[in-house]
């Protein structure tokens, strides 16, 4: 992928949401849910979740997710906390409106999540956030940012390729922190 982006033809380019669609309407809540907060994903990994009863859900809950649902972080979008949703649990699972939920239906779903996890689209996303501390980017806005768009083949293999390289980077990133762990462990030992 040599080309740059003024080189991509424009018909190719056009606003996220004009292609995917943002915060889909969803049922009501289940009695049990797995509850997906902004503090359980970090760079695309899902590491916590909570088992809650619809009665004891903070009023955030509301994001009734779908196998396939992407999830963008709303809130310091440039932390690119994002999430794909691809398996399902033993409860539903539902995620805080702190979340963009994003469904696709006529683009490859690992074309655009890699796309919206990608530098350039927090850059945009920044661009259209408000506030210091917390900055936030609303929907309206989200759904503004220019994605590429190309023939669904290519999205598919594009998709796959850097979602294929995304796992490897994550096995590979699991690895060095537990060797670090043990090295950390050794010098302790050292010491002693």
């Amino acid at each position: 992928m040599s080309a740059k982006a003024s080189e991509f033809d424009s018909r190719d380019v056009k606003p996220l949401g004009s292609v995917v669609h943002i915060n889909p309407r969803t049922g009501s809540l289940p009695e049990a849910f797995i509850y997906i907060d902004l503090e359980c994903v970090e760079s695309g990994v899902l590491n916590s979740k909570k088992l809650i009863s619809r009665n004891f859900a903070p009023s955030r809950a509301q994001r009734l997710l779908e196998e396939g649902d992407l999830l963008y972080q709303m809130v310091r979008p440039y932390q690119k906390n994002n999430y794909y949703f691809q398996k399902g649990f033993e409860y539903p699972t539902v995620a805080s409106t702190g979340y963009a939920q994003i469904r696709c239906s006529e683009v490859d779903t690992k074309f655009i999540y890699e796309q919206l996890s990608s530098d350039y689209f927090a850059r945009e996303a920044m661009l259209r956030s408000t506030g210091t501390g917390y900055p936030a980017i609303n929907a309206d806005d989200l759904a503004e940012i220019p994605i590429w768009v190309p023939p669904l083949v290519q999205q598919e293999k594009i998709g796959a390729a850097l979602s294929s390289l995304g796992e490897k980077i994550e096995v590979h990133q699991k690895l060095l922190s537990a060797l670090c762990s043990v090295k950390s462990s050794l010098m302790q030992q050292l010491f002693i």
